[in-house]
């Protein structure tokens, strides 16, 4: 917990402290703002605030991509966090994602390609190795986060009623639903699709589906996420579409 509590990133909530008592243990983090992000792509009544804009979704998953990458990459010894989903990244009072809950990261180092752990994590982020192996990689966080941006897309949970139509998940609805041919029907129906927005989200959802792959070595590792999300951020709108996407509106 004491090298966790030294992680420092611009796309990471910082820890402040930690309490244990008797069998409880709680993690005190800086307080963020804006809530989770599951909570803004979710509809949870009078409460909700308003949906996010395209190009902040793409801003928010390029974000939390590179706090990620940190983790994995940037910080000796590396951190598997275990635990990505929507929930965890949560949004400061600029609206910049920070990933959150290390409450389940493990350490490796640089020796290591896993630990061996029990199954931990939330279903329908939770990669298929992880219950055959008992091996969490960083791959398999990359998977998780995989099952994130398809959040980010669709609008929709990864499990439940909203998805059973492809099998009761948010990876095989997607799947389930190109292989349809119903490619245009994917991206969520609060988002104008259009122009080179639509570009944009297409190239986000090719990167989606490679990290969301079933065998963990065809997956690519977070700077490769970050390259494809940069390069889909970087495909300039039309006029048209700036105008209909502008800024999340504060609450």
């Amino acid at each position: 917990m004491e090298t966790i509590g030294k992680v420092k990133h611009h796309n990471l909530v910082p820890l402040l402290g930690y309490c244990a008592c008797g069998d409880d243990r709680f993690l005190i983090y800086e307080h963020m703002h804006h809530g989770s992000l599951e909570m803004w792509l979710r509809d949870r009544g009078n409460t909700t605030p308003k949906a996010i804009g395209w190009p902040d979704r793409l801003r928010i998953c390029l974000g939390s991509a590179h706090g990620l990458m940190f983790l994995h990459h940037g910080f000796v010894p590396n951190i598997i966090h275990r635990d990505m989903k929507s929930s965890n990244i949560l949004l400061d009072e600029h609206m910049e994602p920070r990933i959150s809950d290390f409450g389940l990261a493990r350490i490796i180092s640089a020796y290591d390609t896993h630990v061996s752990t029990n199954v931990a994590g939330t279903l329908g982020y939770i990669p298929p190795e992880y219950a055959l192996t008992m091996k969490c990689t960083a791959k398999g966080d990359v998977y998780s986060f995989g099952v994130v941006m398809l959040e980010v897309l669709t609008g929709r949970p990864p499990t439940g009623q909203e998805v059973e139509e492809g099998g009761g998940n948010l990876i095989d609805w997607v799947r389930w639903m190109i292989a349809q041919g119903r490619e245009g029907e994917l991206f969520d129906p609060s988002l104008p699709v259009s122009g080179l927005w639509r570009e944009q989200m297409v190239r986000v959802l090719a990167v989606a589906l490679e990290c969301t792959a079933d065998e963990a070595w065809k997956r690519p590792t977070m700077p490769d996420v970050v390259k494809g999300l940069k390069m889909a951020q970087l495909m300039k709108p039309e006029p048209h579409d700036l105008q209909v996407q502008g800024r999340v509106v504060q609450t």
